[in-house]
């Protein structure tokens, strides 16, 4: 039986069931794999990073290039990573990610200042317990000081989520959907299950409309490499701030744009809408004349 293209022909609503029925089974069994890595010791960071490796692999590496060798008679070309980009395209991206981040932290101190009821009082202790254990976590395993902890974790907190991630979500989901939807739609509801999936409901305003921009970026420069390229410029910015910032150093990336700093943020915010405007304008004018 063939097996590449084999479920070419399937409708929307297969695909969805496939690719549900693929990450469930990998999820479940690098899942299984990392809790034996780790024996359920979280104090052993190097552990803690290879049972990382292993599930970012198994959630969003793997299955995306299965389900576009079952769905494509070229998967690479289905998951649009079968051309390089454009270095105009590329720059742009860059630049707004890191135009961006205190726009980011701005969008992510309003979204933490959101109220909950008193009747959820307990979800909400809850979320902030488990987002400053997820804090401190991160802090640690960026925590290096050597050239080689440095590069793995540029590897596993850089260029492996932006890679897998990207396939994950812009690739399959947000092009599976596109087949039933308009583009705009889409995006955006991949977005929000991009930004539901991190557990994170403190960041979940920033990480939409992080998700919503790499979902445009597929859509406008129809290649993959581009969110991709972002998403690790993003990621890479905080990894190469806590290596370089050095013992005793308060400024912190995180904080720019917030609390007194909100002016900042205000105008990278602008700076960003701006900056696609003009690449958009840009785009649709040189489109017009071809």
């Amino acid at each position: 039986m063939k097996i590449k293209g084999a479920f070419s022909h399937s409708k929307t609503g297969s695909r969805i069931i496939q690719l549900i029925g693929v990450a469930l089974f990998f999820m479940l069994v690098f899942s299984l794999l990392s809790v034996w890595i780790t024996k359920g010791d979280f104090s052993d960071i190097k552990a803690l990073k290879l049972a990382q490796f292993f599930q970012s692999l198994g959630l969003f590496v793997i299955p995306p290039f299965i389900l576009a060798y079952l769905w494509s008679e070229e998967p690479l070309g289905y998951l649009r990573i079968n051309r390089n980009p454009s270095g105009e395209y590329v720059l742009f991206a860059v630049i707004v990610m890191l135009v961006a981040i205190p726009a980011i932290n701005l969008l992510g101190e309003l979204n933490h200042a959101i109220p909950f009821p008193d009747s959820l009082s307990s979800l909400e202790n809850y979320l902030v317990d488990m987002e400053k254990r997820a804090e401190d976590l991160t802090i640690r395993m960026l925590d290096v000081n050597s050239v080689g902890g440095l590069l793995v974790n540029i590897g596993l907190i850089a260029i492996i989520p932006a890679v897998g991630e990207e396939l994950f979500f812009r690739g399959i989901i947000q092009q599976v959907l596109q087949t039933n939807l308009k583009s705009h739609a889409a995006v955006w509801i991949t977005a929000i299950i991009f930004s539901t999936i991190h557990f994170q409901f403190f960041g979940f305003i920033p990480r939409v409309l992080m998700g919503a921009f790499l979902g445009y970026l597929l859509v406008w420069t129809k290649n993959m490499w581009v969110p991709i390229i972002a998403h690790f410029a993003n990621n890479a910015t905080a990894v190469l701030f806590y290596y370089f910032k050095g013992e005793g150093n308060t400024f912190d990336i995180d904080n720019i744009g917030k609390s007194d700093t909100y002016l900042i943020g205000i105008i990278s915010l602008i700076a960003v809408l701006l900056l696609i405007y003009l690449f958009r304008k840009r785009q649709m004018a040189s489109e017009a004349m071809e």
